[in-house]
């Protein structure tokens, strides 16, 4: 039978217009197979999630120009046991390819036959470094200034871990500074009886904290007496059953950890804590029943976050601190974690809550070595946010000699790549495109 072709709607011996089969592989890149073909069914486009896969395992891959400035980081197939790389062009932002490995040989390998690279952007690892210098060795190296200030961040988070009687003290003048103690809310007989069992589980509680905190001290011990008959760190972890990354921090440590409670940030509270502390005050310490007001205003989760929250409100009312000691970890009483002190001094000024600038003045102010480290620290943010390539030699020399042993050791790393660094410091190159497509290759993994 003869019949007159219509070459712009639909070829020969198909079922699917040329506009549905252009529209379908979109919509199963975008979306993947189960969603895509849910959101298909919606437009009365019958695909079912194996069609759509196959037609974006068909579609052609995009042409790619030779690029010239590539960003090089890792992403994980299974965390913490196998990595692949990605590299991304950074004028663009698109990615050009995914390598199934983590290694030097690898990435070699690819740059070699792509000469065009001049510029390759990384983090800080000798592993990526070597491998360019293989593959590329006539290509610029730039270290992101985003693992910079994460490296600075680590290592000023090592120099306070040892202060934490300092940082407690600074809590204390913090909470003084942003509120004035309050008094005892009146309890009813009921909520007391409520109090004293919440008080009997909160003994028992502290005593298996007790027995944890004795366990790492423990362990901590060991560490260091190994360590000092010369067993390597990997040996160690083996031995104890713990993680390198813990042998490492226990070593940085002069002293034991000291015994805190675990602090949670509480953010999905912290648009309701000045009004939940209102209520407080004038009486309201039933949890169930904020909770049930806090519905009303629009909180979605669940009522055990709010009764801890006012269980921390009594214990502190109680033992004399004001309810809006709680609201903050720079205001506990048990005082901020060294991490969370480390994080403080990394973010800019100009976006520090009050509360956190307080406690950074405070922090100053209660040890003579956490003022020396935050002083050094804050030189090197600026330098590495103004660009100022120039004077990184200068703040290296006086970090080593500054007396601080976790700045001296990462002013030592920095010498070992100190090229790489003031290309980062210089060129307006940086990782963050590559960041982000990792962040979207994770999406994508869970999806699947």
């Amino acid at each position: 039978m003869f019949t007159e072709r219509l070459p712009t709607v639909v070829a020969p011996w198909v079922r699917r217009t040329l506009r549905r089969a252009q529209a379908l592989p979109a919509l199963g890149i975008a979306l993947g197979g189960q969603t895509g073909a849910r959101l298909a069914a919606r437009w009365q486009w019958q695909s079912s999630p194996d069609t759509l896969l196959r037609l974006v395992r068909a579609a052609p891959a995009p042409a790619a120009s030779d690029p010239q400035r590539s960003g090089v980081d890792e992403w994980a197939w299974r965390r913490g046991h196998r990595y692949g790389t990605i590299l991304v062009h950074l004028e663009d932002h698109q990615v050009i390819d995914l390598l199934p490995e983590r290694s030097a040989e690898t990435v070699a390998l690819w740059l070699a036959p792509h000469p065009t690279v001049t510029v390759v952007c990384r983090d800080r690892s000798g592993v990526y470094a070597d491998g360019m210098r293989r593959g590329a060795p006539h290509a610029v190296q730039v270290v992101d200034r985003l693992h910079l200030v994460k490296n600075l961040r680590e290592a000023v988070e090592a120099c306070v871990v040892n202060h934490r009687v300092a940082l407690q003290a600074a809590a204390v003048h913090t909470a003084q500074a942003l509120t004035r103690l309050a008094d005892p809310v009146a309890m009813t007989p009921m909520s007391r009886g409520r109090h004293q069992g919440a008080h009997v589980g909160q003994q028992q509680r502290e005593a298996t904290h007790q027995q944890r905190h004795a366990a790492w001290v423990t362990t901590d011990e060991t560490i260091h007496a190994l360590h000092g008959q010369g067993t390597p760190v990997a040996t160690l972890a083996r031995q104890l059953g713990v993680s390198r990354p813990t042998v490492s921090a226990s070593l940085r440590r002069a002293t034991p950890p000291a015994p805190r409670r675990p602090q949670r940030s509480g953010q999905v509270l912290r648009p309701y804590m000045p009004s939940r502390i209102r209520r407080w005050r004038e009486g309201g310490t039933d949890s169930m029943q904020l909770w049930r007001e806090m519905r009303a205003l629009g909180y979605t989760h669940s009522a055990r976050t709010v009764s801890r929250f006012i269980t921390r409100l009594r214990q502190a009312s109680e033992t004399g601190w004001a309810p809006e000691t709680q609201t903050s970890p720079s205001t506990r009483p048990q005082g901020p974690s060294a991490r969370a002190v480390s994080c403080t001094w990394v973010c800019p000024e100009a976006k520090r809550a009050q509360d956190a600038q307080l406690s950074v003045d405070q922090w100053t102010q209660a040890d003579p070595a956490i003022a020396q480290a935050s002083t050094r620290s804050q030189a090197f943010l600026v330098l590495v946010r103004e660009r100022r390539g120039d004077a990184l030699a200068a703040w290296m020399t006086e970090a080593s000699a500054s007396g601080i042993a976790a700045l001296a050791r990462f002013a030592q790393g920095l010498q070992g790549d100190l090229v790489a660094i003031q290309a980062g410091r210089t060129l307006p190159w940086s990782n963050g495109p590559v960041a982000g497509h990792v962040h979207r290759l994770k999406m994508l993994k869970r999806q699947g």
